[in-house]
């Protein structure tokens, strides 16, 4: 074993995590890894020392000095060497995959549906049954001027009666333009994307408004579409582009689709984003949704329990703020108490704020998904900006 890998400074990438049988599942959120890799307990925990800065030697002994658990610096080695094969580290093998993968994505040149079969019926007809339900059943009274709604992005399987208090107000205000804001739950190098390309949906496909967003990315003083990547699995995209399509298989329309990052790493960015779409569009007609969920609390994100009146809490707290319909009012929400259940909300929710500059807003419902395995929960929303 040479001196030379001793001195590896191992960096563990971004990666969504679960905990199942009592293992710890890391998935690769890009794709760039071929599947989900299952580490135990301590193999896990090692990974977590995995900082960049920490050598391999570095890391086994801090290892066996926590935990009392001696682990050599060969088997702290061999981990790390598996996980650059699976490409989980930030090192020049990723980077190169993660390179050709961008331009792949970009030479085909339509964001291609994934979840179909899975989230969402595949069958064209009964995905468009699916979305015609709700037009009867689902009953808003009240209801201002609309010009912008927030949605969820958890699985329709968890969710639909929510999305459908938003999708209801989207079917009874067709538009000719859409902007759809999701979350980047992929690590991206700038706070905002944009997806340069087409939707695809088992429906058909939305179109792109490439001079427009010609515009837009010639004006920004960042690259809009480093990260074309971080579109391909984001279903925080997919769902809202599939539902609109059934809502209204009939007509043609377009899609500006971006992904925001957290509020707290670039509000800047955002801003001058929102700012320079909405002189572009000028009085052209257009709908922006937010495809949001709230809290993300229990075992399964870190949490020791389900801590249900906290996250109530601060579910509250955050409705409250986008009340308002000031974008500011979620800044200062941050800057109170931080965000300790994970609402993912924050950077989308202020884009749209942002974006249209409201008189006001208004949530249309709420709810949370438990997930009876790992103790934890999901919450989520609807809502309006009028």
């Amino acid at each position: 074993m040479g001196e030379d890998k001793l001195r590896w400074k191992p960096k563990i990438r971004p990666l969504q995590t679960s905990v199942q049988d009592g293992a710890v599942v890391l998935f690769d959120p890009l794709g760039i890894s071929p599947s989900a890799v299952v580490l135990s307990p301590v193999a896990a925990a090692i990974v977590g020392l995995m900082d960049g800065r920490k050598t391999v030697r570095e890391i086994a002994k801090e290892f066996s000095q926590r935990t009392g658990i001696e682990v050599s610096e060969t088997e702290v080695l061999n981990l790390v060497e598996q996980l650059q094969r699976w490409y989980l580290l930030e090192d020049e093998r990723f980077e190169e995959a993660y390179r050709k993968a961008n331009e792949e994505f970009l030479k085909e040149g339509i964001r291609r549906f994934v979840l179909a079969g899975e989230s969402y019926p595949e069958d064209p007809n009964a995905l468009i049954d699916m979305v015609k339900a709700l037009k009867r059943k689902v009953k808003l009274e009240n209801i201002p001027n609309f010009r912008g709604t927030v949605i969820p992005h958890i699985d329709p399987r968890r969710g639909w009666e929510v999305y459908t208090k938003g999708l209801k107000l989207l079917a009874e205000n067709p538009s000719p333009l859409y902007v759809i804001l999701g979350v980047a739950h992929s690590p991206i190098r700038h706070p905002i994307q944009l997806l340069p390309m087409p939707i695809e949906t088992p429906v058909g496909r939305i179109n792109f408004p490439s001079r427009l967003a010609e515009k837009l990315v010639s004006s920004a003083s960042f690259n809009l579409i480093s990260d074309p990547l971080a579109f391909a699995h984001e279903h925080s995209v997919e769902f809202p582009a599939v539902f609109l399509k059934a809502l209204f298989p009939d007509r043609e329309f377009s899609a500006l689709a971006f992904i925001v990052s957290d509020l707290d790493e670039g509000r800047e960015a955002i801003d001058e984003v929102m700012d320079l779409l909405r002189e572009i569009l000028g009085s052209r007609r257009f709908i922006p949704i937010a495809a949001v969920d709230l809290s993300h609390m229990g075992p399964r994100f870190g949490d020791q329990i389900l801590d249900e009146d906290l996250m109530r809490f601060h579910d509250g707290e955050f409705i409250a703020a986008f009340s308002t319909g000031d974008p500011n009012a979620l800044v200062d929400l941050l800057k109170e108490y931080g965000n300790p259940t994970r609402i993912d909300a924050f950077g989308a929710t202020y884009a749209l704020l942002r974006l249209l500059k409201g008189d006001g807003a208004r949530a249309l419902a709420h709810d949370v998904s438990y997930e009876e395995e790992t103790s934890s929960a999901v919450s989520f929303m609807s809502g309006l900006v009028f």
